[in-house]
């Protein structure tokens, strides 16, 4: 099953030792059948583990000819050391496989590389979205968890194996099948269809084709708190008064001499996902003769979730924090009116004090409509020729392959903004009371009070953006001078874009033996060529026509009665909503022309349309060529890898004992090419200076190179007629993902912004000397096959890893004292480390009016220190036919997974892997006559740390412990009709984040139940 390429499209015959995948045809009404085929099911991916001579695990589709779950990565968790993740809101179904994140793992199709659909870095998107993929199409998926030189490298974690049957393993005939999805959270339903059909023109001749659709229509609400890192300043409390003469102030101090912490950004959001999955493959199959066999695979899928909407609303109290000045004629900031009691926590910087319940007036709110469309394609064709005979096996396999992403986003910002504290007109009249729930965000009490019902001022936002700002437009502030900004809308968004094109080729000779210890030797070749282009743009409000956006466009949120499905009460309804087109369509075209006194709404004299840089995005806005988000996505990233491999195969017995196996070597060698964009003096500061253009785009070419030699050995021993143990040792390696790889260092300087806010300096460290990242891993397991159907497992593992790729958490890498990143200068002065920031000697006006220090927040990636993860995952298989009556019908299966990791990072801080689980455990229990059959699964997944950005900010965060149940029915309504039910989150389980305690919740997710009606015909 887990076998290269010189089994990839044969469904007779194996390689390592392994079976071929289990034929994907329909059942037939006899005897031995059981018509909902669970039984079937789990039987054939325990016969796939028994047989295999390397350490697996396997699901296989069931009778109907499918996997019984929501998606391939639903499907695909059922295995011990499987955890899905499920941070992504559009059900992209990434996974964690043996206590390290997707990254590790490669996915193959029959054993061989196609073109992966992802976009972004290894810390986050980057391993395979199982949910772009139709379950309809396989037969079977199997987890190698010990590849052997045969296998292609870059899974360190293991390899997860997609299986398509080849079309001579597949019984003719056909089927067809219908379903309707249908989710509660929101009561949306999804129509899918999906047809196969399998030909034996001649004996030796066949071809098999199969298509699904899927329309996809599903929600997720997220309430969150964004950040817990900002302090009260004086200036937002009391009387706002310098520390010395506010009362209010000096209390808390005298009590809480480090500071009260708050949560300065609430959010409450909904991701709607609406769009279509479309998924076919298709193959042909001949046996030319006894010794010679073509054929041919093909698979092609897109998700395309091409209306993807978010619509969030932040209420912000954010402005003054940490400043401890009086209220000066320019400062515009919150002011608390009342204050919960605080509470101590204990953090990474110490311990600290926190409230979680105020009410504030003068606050900033914002509305954001965002348009999220999201593509996720990629196909690819792999013929074959393969010559067999007694004694030699030869195969020839191609791959072209190629994927797309597509990621964009219009963003659109409806901004009431903190009106000046000293201004003749007063405060802007926003109040607001704010509960975070304690330990659960879904029990927080949000109350929002706005004067102007639709959040938009009358007349629009005809004050354009600075060059520094590029992306809100404004409104005139009341009581001030001509030209200052107050209200605002924000035109922004990244749009993204990816290309990964995957050309190879693989020959693969072995050498069979009869009557000896080595029965055989494995040998090939293969030749690959890797390209992935990324790019991207900016959104800005630039040039946009603003002023046209009216109070009338606003409308009320259309989940304003039915968030959070009605379990977290405390959400506030006074959330407002835009037709985007609408917007679109009054905002464009764009004003290209220059910016003068005649045209106030033209293009800065940094932004000359059609200089480097600057054109229009999709959405027809001007670019902004100074964010990374533009110049830092767009490069292009070739490798060449080659690798050859010889592998001997040993069947034989030792005392007594069958002992089966193989040991091998695999060398590869990868050159590496990295054209990538640079920007000079793209930095915001120098976008507003008058006179010529002083920026420049120009091309950086980085050239690498690495080899490795990949040793491998493995063994399976007959200790008993029915108990294997097993033993492996191999070596592989991960290449960085593309978007690690990127070498250019971005620095984002403070914006000078009316009202002021308080500086901050963004650094984005360029990956100059990112290394692939290696593994040495034992593996050792024992199973007991004691009886049909039945089976009980052991399996302990240990991984040392060298070099993973993980965010910069040395502070000294984070905040040089000299300043320079990489060795530049780029004018961040002289740092220094104060509590949780990096402050910079450079000084801007702040939100209260005065001169501060700006603060340095940098991340970036790197190689880690060494490490090691050790795991154990116990399993158990039954099939309970020998019970009498009508228990026989029972069947289950359970398993736990452990997982422990030790190592210390560049700094001496112990290593946390993101959205790894110590604990994991899956229930399943099943029954199951001719007529119908019943199956529950319970998942229980323990809590997890997801990765922070950097450590001054303090957001590492926590998931919690999350439980689900799922069920399914089917019904065999005559011989070849059947119906089934799937049912799934019956827990109605969410899920939770914190920061260092359950006290400082940042971010809940509801998605409510989910439901699934198919009617099947077979032919």
């Amino acid at each position: 099953m887990a076998a290269p390429a010189l089994a990839q499209n044969s469904g007779t015959n194996t390689t390592d030792g392994q079976a071929s995948a289990p034929q994907a045809e329909e059942p037939t009404a006899n005897d031995q059948i059981v018509v909902t085929g669970f039984r079937r099911a789990y039987a054939d991916a325990l016969n796939i583990k028994r047989e295999s001579d390397q350490i697996t695990d396997s699901i296989s589709s069931d009778g109907l000819g499918r996997f019984p779950d929501l998606n391939v990565g639903e499907a695909v968790q059922r295995i011990p050391g499987v955890q899905i993740n499920r941070e992504a809101d559009s059900r992209n179904a990434t996974i964690s496989l043996r206590g390290l994140p997707g990254s590790f793992a490669r996915t193959t199709l029959n054993g061989g590389g196609f073109a992966d659909p992802i976009l972004g870095s290894a810390t986050n998107t980057s391993s395979t979205p199982l949910g772009a993929f139709n379950s309809d199409i396989f037969s079977a998926i199997t987890v190698i968890k010990s590849p052997s030189a045969a296998n292609l490298a870059g899974g360190l974690s293991g390899n997860v194996d997609l299986r398509i049957a080849s079309a001579l393993s597949r019984k003719a005939g056909g089927w067809a099948k219908a379903s309707y999805e249908y989710n509660d959270l929101g009561d949306l339903g999804s129509p899918a269809f999906s047809a196969g059909y399998n030909a034996h023109i001649t004996d030796n001749f066949a071809v098999f084709g199969v298509v699904a659709y899927k329309d996809e229509k599903f929600r997720r609400d997220s309430i969150s708190v964004n950040t817990w890192a900002n302090r009260l300043g004086a200036i937002q409390v009391g009387n706002q008064q310098a520390a010395a003469s506010n009362p209010t102030y000096q209390a808390l101090m005298a009590q809480y001499p480090g500071g009260v912490y708050y949560p300065s950004q609430v959010r409450q959001f909904v991701r709607m996902n609406q769009g279509h999955l479309l998924t076919g493959a298709a193959g042909y199959e001949w046996q030319a003769s006894d010794t010679l066999k073509f054929g041919a695979t093909g698979f092609y899928t897109e998700r395309n979730l091409d209306k993807g909407l978010n619509h969030l609303l932040y209420i912000d109290t954010s402005a003054g924090n940490n400043t401890n000045t009086a209220l000066a004629p320019t400062s515009a900031v919150a002011h608390f009116t009342s204050l919960g009691t605080p509470y101590v926590v204990q953090t990474s910087s110490g311990p600290r004090a926190y409230i979680n319940q105020f009410s504030a007036e003068n606050l900033q709110t914002y509305d954001s409509i965002r348009s999220e469309p999201a593509k996720q394609k990629t196909w690819a064709v792999n013929p074959t020729i393969e010559f067999k005979d007694d004694q030699w096996r030869v195969t020839a396999q191609g791959t072209i392959s190629r994927a797309q992403v597509l990621a964009n986003q219009i963003e659109l910002d409806i901004i009431q903004n903190p009106y000046r504290n000293l201004g003749s007109a007063g405060l802007n009249g926003i109040t607001a009371s704010i509960f975070t729930g304690g330990t659960s965000l879904q029990d927080a009490k949000f109350v929002l009070n706005t004067p102007n019902a639709s959040h938009i001022p009358t007349g629009g936002y005809p004050l354009p953006s600075a060059a520094n700002q590029a992306t809100q437009a404004g409104a005139q502030m009341p009581g001030q001078v001509a030209g200052t900004q107050g209200d605002r809308f924000g035109v922004t968004g990244t749009n993204g874009q990816s290309w990964n094109a995957l050309d190879a080729i693989q020959l693969d000779l072995e050498r069979t033996f009869e009557d000896s210890f080595l029965s055989a030797v494995q040998v090939g070749m293969r030749y690959e060529r890797n390209e992935y282009t990324s790019i991207g743009s900016r959104n800005t409000s630039l040039g946009a026509n603003t002023g046209n956006v009216t109070p009338a466009m606003s409308q009320a949120i259309p989940y304003a009665n039915d968030f959070f499905g009605g379990t977290a009460g405390g959400y506030t309804q006074n959330w407002r909503n835009l037709d985007i087109n609408q917007v679109l369509g009054a905002v464009t075209p764009v004003n290209i022309g220059p910016r003068t006194t005649a045209n106030p709404n033209g293009l800065p004299g940094q932004f000359v349309y059609g200089s480097g840089g600057v054109f229009l995005t999709p959405y027809g806005l001007v670019n902004n060529y100074w964010d990374a988000n533009y110049w830092n996505n767009n490069f292009t990233n070739t490798k060449k890898v080659m690798s050859a491999y010889i592998m001997g195969k040993f069947d034989t017995e030792i005392f007594g004992i069958h002992v089966r196996g193989n040991a091998g070597v695999r060398y590869e060698t990868t050159d590496q090419k990295i054209d990538a964009l640079d920007c000079r003096n793209c930095a915001s500061a120098l976008s507003g200076v008058v006179g010529p253009l002083n920026h420049s785009m120009s091309n950086r070419v980085y050239k690498d190179h690495y080899d490795y030699w990949l040793p491998s050995a493995m063994f399976a021993a007959d200790l008993a007629k029915n108990l294997i143990l097993r033993g492996a040792y191999y070596k592989t390696y991960v290449r960085p993902q593309p978007r690690d790889t990127v070498p250019i260092s971005f620095v984002q300087v403070p914006e000078v912004l009316t009202p002021a806010v308080d500086p901050v300096y963004s650094v984005t460290i360029g990956a100059t000397n990112i290394k692939p990242y290696t593994s040495n891993s034992f593996d050792l397991s024992l199973e007991w096959y004691n009886r049909p159907g039945g089976a009980f497992a052991i399996a302990v593992y240990q991984k040392n890893i060298n070099g993973y790729i993980g965010p910069i958490t040395d502070q000294n890498v984070l905040c040089p004292a000299n300043g320079r990143i990489n060795g530049i200068d780029y004018g961040l002065g002289n740092l220094s480390i104060v509590g949780p920031n990096c402050v910079s000697s450079n000084q801007f006006i702040g939100a209260g009016g005065t001169l501060v220090n700006a603060i340095v927040r940098a991340s970036g990636l790197t190689n880690q220190n060494p490490m090691r993860v050790r795991g154990l995952e116990v399993s158990v298989q039954q099939n309970l036919d020998f019970l009498p009556g009508f228990l026989k019908y029972l069947g289950g299966a359970a398993n736990y997974t452990y997982t422990q990791i030790d190592g210390k990072d560049t700094a001496g801080n112990p290593i946390t892997l993101p959205s790894v689980a110590k604990h994991n455990i899956n229930l399943i229990g099943y029954y199951e006559t001719k007529l119908f059959g019943l199956r529950m699964v319970f998942n229980h997944r323990g809590k997890y740390d997801l990765a922070a950005g950097n450590s001054f900010v303090g957001d590492a965060r926590t998931v919690k412990a999350r439980s689900q149940l799922d069920a399914s029915a089917s019904l065999n309504i005559m011989k070849n009709f059947s119906i089934s039910l799937d049912a799934f989150n019956l827990t109605n389980a969410t899920r939770s984040e914190y920061e260092n305690d359950p006290m400082l919740p940042r971010r809940i997710d509801y998605d409510g139940r989910t439901y699934t009606l198919t009617v099947r015909t077979n032919f």
